[in-house]
């Protein structure tokens, strides 16, 4: 993972906290099947779970468990320095 970004699971009630303070400018906030998920700068201390793994990440911003749009995802992904998702069965057109 990219040394500048780390990726952390954040309780609703801290995600609350944060929404009402206005202090979301920095991160990054995804919706997931089991959760909310953070990409925060390392040591902006905006979640409130562990900090996740290159592998964890990796695992969890997959757009199967992701709620959002795939550029939200994408931008997550960019940010922690992990591969892009691609659109499945899609080719460019050769011109």
């Amino acid at each position: 993972m990219d040394t500048t970004y780390q990726a952390r699971w954040i309780s609703r009630k801290r995600w609350g906290e944060l929404r009402k303070s206005g202090g979301t400018q920095t991160g990054l906030v995804l919706d997931h099947l089991n959760g909310t998920l953070i990409i925060e700068p390392v040591g902006s201390d905006l979640g409130d779970g562990p900090v996740m793994s290159s592998q964890e990440a990796e695992y969890e911003l997959q757009p199967a468990w992701l709620l959002g749009r795939r550029g939200l995802v994408n931008e997550a992904r960019r940010r922690l320095g992990l591969a892009l998702e691609r659109l499945v069965g899609v080719e460019a057109v050769p011109s």
